[in-house]
């Protein structure tokens, strides 16, 4: 929301003044965010007054800015059915899904719409939204499996609609967006998310066009188009922009995300957070990596320091092991010098708190070696406490193979985790801490690096 890494990347503002001089240049310009925007985020688990935000801040947000169209991310399931909806009637844009049915039925969710017509001069633009699929109660998505064949029968269920260009807005993986310019030859634009980093590829064989911006709106993809009515030839001229300090703030925009960021602010110190405190000063040679394309390919001093703050916040259950998925990092930045505790929140928004459990050797093997098949993705693992001479092959504590023992080990690790990974009769819960993951990263930074 609003500028991170020192007040160099992102900001709504200056995004919001780039539209202004979209405008500018062409009134027929459209403003498109394709999911992930009520969460995760920081802001949004502040609790005023014992209520969470849960995005009414990004709400708030994207309608002074002048959002027009957006699409479901998997992350806008983290709200309930309540709050979510709560949101969409807030919002003054459209929010568009194709493939999200309230759950048992073939209703839109909400009041979403399936696709929808832009009309420009005699040219019709037709936009549809496809998100990927994740289990929710009271959510039905096609997944991703079934989404080709899905999208082929809903563009022919819609076939009396006229339309010139098909554009799809899409957070999916890029390998499905890929496999969408492949097989759907009407689509002649994709404007995709969820990957977190910037990518554009030119797909099938007519060479559609998949875009992607980075997170936190540290770029924007800008789309010039031109359509030919005589021929039909649909060009696409995109150019990816990034938003830093060089870009001025749309006021307007600018007064609305500093009040939610001082409400939020504020939240938190009811919640019993200090976020403007600092928290550690760090040497100018360390860097704690948090973006996504580092912790969720490899580790990082980041994701080594969060692994052994969990150990060290669980010692007196003498746990040896901790393990968590690295999906629970939402930061996607790099922190340098003085970190504050806000700063922490950005890395762990979520508040998980902290478990222990008696696993055996073998079923952590399989859980560890599948966590590192997930490279790439939230459920890439970080652990420490234990090592694999082979990319995963093997896991040995104290010389020994754990697969091949008959061993349970002490495991630290987060609520999440426990209830996905580590849901197994097998497993035995032996403490839940009355700790989250964030504190105990503040706690451990604390000491590892003393505040100035």
């Amino acid at each position: 929301m609003l500028p991170l890494d020192q007040g160099r990347k992102g900001g709504l503002a200056r995004v919001a003044r780039v539209r202004q001089l979209l405008l500018e240049e062409n009134r027929q310009t459209y403003t498109i965010l394709v999911g992930d925007f009520l969460s995760p985020s920081a802001l949004s688990q502040s609790k005023i007054n014992g209520t969470t935000l849960n995005g009414r801040q990004m709400i708030a947000s994207m309608n002074t800015l002048g959002i027009d169209f957006v699409i479901f991310g998997n992350h806008e399931f983290d709200l309930n059915e309540t709050e979510l909806i709560s949101r969409i009637n807030e919002s003054k844009f459209t929010w568009i899904s194709s493939n999200v049915f309230k759950i048992g039925t073939n209703q839109s969710f909400s009041s979403t719409i399936r696709y929808k017509i832009i009309s420009i001069d005699e040219i019709n633009i037709l936009l549809i939204g496809l998100t990927i699929d994740i289990n929710k109660s009271y959510i039905r998505i096609i997944n991703q499996t079934s989404l080709i064949t899905f999208v082929q029968q809903f563009i022919k269920s819609i076939s009396n609609i006229k339309y010139d260009v098909l554009v799809a807005l899409t957070h999916l993986d890029l390998q499905v967006d890929i496999q969408l310019a492949q097989h759907i030859p009407e689509i002649d634009l994709i404007l995709g998310g969820h990957e977190h980093e910037n990518y554009f590829l030119s797909r099938g064989f007519q060479y559609i066009p998949i875009t992607k911006a980075d997170a936190n709106a540290f770029t924007v993809y800008i789309h010039r188009c031109a359509f030919n009515v005589n021929t039909k030839q649909f060009r696409v001229y995109q150019t990816l922009t990034q938003i830093n300090s060089q870009l001025e703030d749309e006021q307007k925009t600018a007064e609305v995300t500093n009040y939610w960021y001082d409400l939020g602010i504020k939240g938190f110190q009811q919640m019993g957070f200090q976020p403007n405190k600092t928290v550690s000063c760090l040497p100018p040679n360390i860097e704690l990596d948090g973006r996504s394309t580092s912790v969720r390919n490899f580790a990082t001093l980041l994701t080594d320091y969060a692994c052994q703050s969990i150990l060290n916040s669980t010692y007196r259950n003498e746990t040896k092991i901790a393990v968590f998925n690295t999906g629970s990092m939402r930061i996607d930045d790099i922190l340098r010098g003085t970190i504050t505790q806000y700063d922490i929140l950005r890395v762990f928004p979520f508040q998980d708190n902290l478990y222990s459990l008696s696993v055996p050797g073998l079923y952590l093997a399989n859980v560890l070696t599948n966590g590192m098949s997930m490279r790439g993705s939230g459920m890439f693992l970080a652990f420490c406490g234990i090592e694999t001479p082979d990319q995963g092959k093997s896991w040995i504590v104290d010389g020994l193979d754990i697969s091949k023992t008959t061993l349970n080990y002490s495991l630290a690790t987060i609520y999440y985790m426990k209830n996905t990974e580590f849901l197994n009769p097998s497993i035995t819960i032996w403490n839940e801490f009355n700790i989250t993951q964030t504190q105990s990263l503040i706690d451990y930074l604390q000491i590892k690096y003393a505040p100035c």
